[in-house]
């Protein structure tokens, strides 16, 4: 009888181990498994304190539900308390719950993000919807070139590419459409503080600085202006440089007086004057 359960236990491992891929737990090798496949890589984001994770490992990853849905990714676990992988991504992609599930392409450019536990069947056509609205995606940006002369709908490509982490492809079509002679002032201005927030993402503060100035020589009024102002005082809080940035906002207020972006600022100020050791001088 000992035999007889012992090789059902074997088969049973067997059959669980043929019907899914294994879980890494880095991102090199994830990042190489996909492009050697050129498949898509699933991230499931976890810690060890959070409940709904492990609800989800044992409830939804062993389903065939899952299993079908993820039969041609590649599969990574990255714990977001780690110190390495899983806390770069947490960073890196703005993670604020947990479980929080990120489908990557190879190159790591986001085509899905799903936040939360969901029940296996659910959980699987959500992942089926991200990569359906992925291919949509892809279908546009290799057509490109019939949206030529369709400023519009060049910038909200490029706006795509950003939302999707794909910063350096977002970066280079904006700068493209900047530069277009023909391009309409309204998306002009948008696309000049999509580039400086663009290279804000990607910490290239000496080139959004240069953007947002060169901005400013072609415009001083609109909504697209104001916030591009408003990335300055940003570029000092990400650089360490509360005092800079509270005088920024402060100097933004007494020259954009009736800006909407006031209310905000009103809040954001006091909180700031408590950092730098209490109100400043105007």
């Amino acid at each position: 009888m000992k035999r007889i359960a012992l090789l059902a236990a074997v088969a049973l491992l067997f059959v669980q181990q043929a019907s899914a891929s294994p879980w890494l737990k880095d991102v090199a090798s994830a990042q190489k498994i996909a492009k050697e496949k050129n498949q898509l890589i699933f991230v499931d984001l976890f810690a060890d304190w959070c409940g709904w994770c492990h609800r989800f490992e044992q409830e939804v990853i062993p389903s065939q539900s899952f299993q079908n849905a993820t039969d041609k990714m590649v599969l990574l676990r990255l714990n977001t308390e780690d110190g390495k992988d899983g806390s770069k991504f947490a960073r890196d992609f703005s993670v604020n719950s947990l479980p929080t599930f990120l489908v990557l392409n190879k190159d790591l450019m986001i085509a899905g993000i799903i936040k939360g536990y969901a029940p296996a069947k659910e959980f699987a056509a959500s992942l089926g919807d991200a990569e359906v609205k992925y291919n949509d995606f892809m279908k546009r940006a290799a057509d490109e070139a019939s949206i030529s002369k369709d400023y519009a709908k060049r910038l909200a490509l490029a706006k795509e590419f950003e939302s999707r982490a794909a910063y350096a492809q977002s970066e280079m079509r904006l700068k493209k459409l900047v530069a277009e002679p023909g391009i309409p002032a309204s998306v002009r201005d948008d696309s000049y503080f999509e580039l400086a927030l663009t290279q804000i993402l990607q910490k290239k503060f000496p080139d959004a600085k240069a953007t947002i100035a060169k901005f400013a020589t072609l415009q001083n009024k609109g909504d697209a202006f104001e916030r591009s102002r408003l990335l300055i005082g940003d570029i000092y809080l990400q650089t360490g440089n509360v005092p800079g940035a509270l005088q920024e906002y402060k100097a933004f207020k007494a020259k954009y007086p009736n800006s909407t972006y006031n209310a905000n600022l009103d809040r954001m100020i006091p909180q700031l004057e408590r950092q730098v050791g209490g109100p400043r001088k105007q």
